[in-house]
């Protein structure tokens, strides 16, 4: 549809026949503002930083008060104010019913089921939300988010969160901000291509900048998550950092959240020293952190062909495999109650192990209403959280449940950390502060499954409160990066179209390249051998990059097709957010 056949957004149906002279006035100064935006200055993209700025702020803050709302009402009110004193009446009226401490578990069970269920049902009534892999795939191909799966979104990752299942609010603020602006650069400004991406980047780094707490980490986390070897849209970064900045200051303004460090390690001077060899030990965590991503992948890989052998598949079946994942949640939740959850506040617990277990009810699970353990985790406990975590994502994952699998990895490699540090006989581990070994693990695992190096290393140094952890949470997630490049988890990321066409371009200069079509992409390589024969190969760019194929002496007048798509059973890109 042309821009001349698009409906401006104030008005009505039916053209300007009977509108009232204020709309007329208001729609002419929309066009005066939308053509005088088309030039985007340094100055116009600052105007669009301050609205996108803000307006991502309030998006945020109303996604982030109502699955608080949620969380807070289910988890914590409903359980102190009517299903305890329930419990506590028939175990004192009737005989034979247990203590309140040997059936409150149920109540878990039972929850997470329940909102499972709704998760599955808003999939049915509302249409699939989409997920991580999707909005990048979305940014690639059409370089957009549409606002049509939001409200989806909006509902479907609220009741995943409160089910207790291991995906965060991340992905899905990512995804809504994202979809305001890119509404708002698409419907108002009439924005296409590389305009109207920018929109779409510019909301992305404000979601996640807002959630993160970390403006600068944030913000680039969701340039680099597009990409598998590091971020390449570079010219949109500095208004991206400002975007997520903005909307930071917004976003903690309306929810009276303060700023700083979220988790407290006990364990830890409040500033020590770092040398080489942490450094050194931060690229060592980096091996193991790359090994257990690679557990994690074959992880979920196997769990993907058992939801496929029982009948399930999240957009087939939403509802049964929201019923199905919400109970194995709750059932895992109250054998293991530490790994419900997003794992944010549940690190927390694990680094000062005075804390409370938050949102659980009871906090023993089975095992009680108590603290689960006392809140006394051993180093075999925290390795079989570490590995139920992982085995937790993929469950949500897999059962359509949608959120951020960011804060439950770094849950997982927090917890690895924290058992490595406990290894007895190792001098130079025991006397070192466990933040060090928690954060550079989360950081490696982090970025083996993401690709995002340089964020993750900026989001959990300033999550920390230790800047000392900053370059070996580095050397673990370069590491990481390295040993995994050739095992990408969200098959979605890609190198950016106009990059490889721009390099197509130079080769056409070089005399490397006969023809270029640049409406279908593609065209001739040719290539010179030493003896001077001339061998060529046709190529066509149809959604990402050019991958290393060689063109030899051997391959005269080929056919290739660059980076097709994966299909469903080559991708591991299955509901991953």
């Amino acid at each position: 549809m042309g821009d001349s056949a698009m409906q401006d957004p104030l008005l009505p149906f039916g053209g300007e026949q009977h509108v009232s002279p204020m709309r007329r006035k208001a729609t002419a100064s929309l066009r005066a503002f939308r053509e005088s935006m088309q030039d985007l200055t340094p100055k116009k993209m600052l105007l669009l930083v301050l609205m996108f700025g803000c307006g991502t702020g309030v998006v945020a803050w109303i996604y982030n008060s109502f699955f608080e709302a949620v969380v807070h009402l289910a988890w914590e009110i409903a359980p102190e104010k009517l299903v305890a004193p329930a419990l506590t009446h028939l175990s004192n009226k009737v005989s034979w019913f247990p203590a309140v401490s040997k059936v409150a578990w149920v109540y878990t069970v039972l929850l997470s089921t329940t909102f499972g269920f709704l998760a599955g049902l808003v999939q049915r009534l509302l249409g699939s939300p989409g997920d991580l892999p999707d909005t990048v795939r979305d940014i690639h191909e059409q370089g957009y988010i549409s606002i049509n799966k939001s409200p989806s979104m909006f509902l479907c990752s609220t009741f995943s969160i409160a089910a207790g299942g291991s995906l965060g609010p991340e992905a899905p603020l990512l995804a809504l901000c994202g979809a305001t602006c890119s509404w708002f650069g698409k419907s108002v400004l009439r924005y296409k291509g590389q305009k109207l991406r920018n929109c779409a980047l510019l909301g992305m780094t404000a979601g996640l900048a807002a959630f993160f707490g970390v403006a600068l980490g944030g913000s680039l986390f969701a340039l680099e998550v597009l990409h598998r070897s590091g971020m390449q849209f570079y010219e949109i970064a500095t208004y991206a950092v400002g975007t997520g900045a903005l909307c930071l200051v917004v976003f903690r303004a309306l929810s009276g959240i303060p700023f700083g460090a979220i988790w407290v390690f006990t364990k830890a001077a409040p500033h020590f020293h770092v040398d080489f060899r942490h450094v050194l030990l931060g690229a060592v965590v980096g091996v193991i952190a790359a090994l257990f991503a690679i557990l994690f992948m074959n992880i979920h890989r196997a769990f993907v062909k058992v939801v496929s052998w029982v009948g399930l598949h999240e957009h087939h079946t939403p509802v049964r495999s929201g019923l199905f994942g919400g109970f194995v949640i709750g059932v895992i939740g109250v054998l293991l109650p530490p790994v419900m959850f997003w794992g944010e506040f549940e690190i927390g617990t694990l680094a000062a192990p005075s804390t409370v277990l938050p949102h659980i009810w009871p906090k023993g699970g089975v095992w009680g209403l108590e603290p689960f353990q006392q809140n006394h985790y051993t180093p075999q406990l925290l390795l079989v959280i570490a590995v139920v975590k992982l085995i937790t994502v993929s469950v949500t994952v897999n059962s359509g449940f949608r959120g951020g699998f960011i804060f439950p990895l770094f849950m997982a490699g927090t917890s690895l950390g924290l058992a490595i540090t406990h290894i007895p006989g190792m001098p130079f581990l025991q006397n070192l502060p466990d933040v060090v070994v928690a954060m550079t693990m989360a950081a490696g695992l982090n970025t083996a499954i993401t690709r995002t190096p340089f964020a993750t290393s900026l989001i959990l140094t300033a999550l920390s409160g230790h800047p000392e952890v900053a370059v070996p949470c580095l050397a673990s997630a370069l590491v990481a990066l390295f040993m995994t490049l050739h095992l990408p988890f969200i098959m979605s990321q890609r190198d950016r179209r106009d990059i490889t066409i721009k390099e197509l371009e130079f080769a056409e200069e070089a005399g490397q390249v006969v023809h270029i079509d640049a409406g279908n992409f593609s065209g001739n390589i040719r290539e010179v051998a030493d003896d001077g024969r001339q061998d060529t190969a046709s190529y066509h760019v149809s959604d990402s990059h050019v991958q290393n194929w060689v063109i030899s002496g051997q391959l005269t007048n080929a056919n290739g097709h660059v980076d097709a798509p994966a299909t469903p059973d080559q991708s591991m890109d299955i509901g991953g957010v």
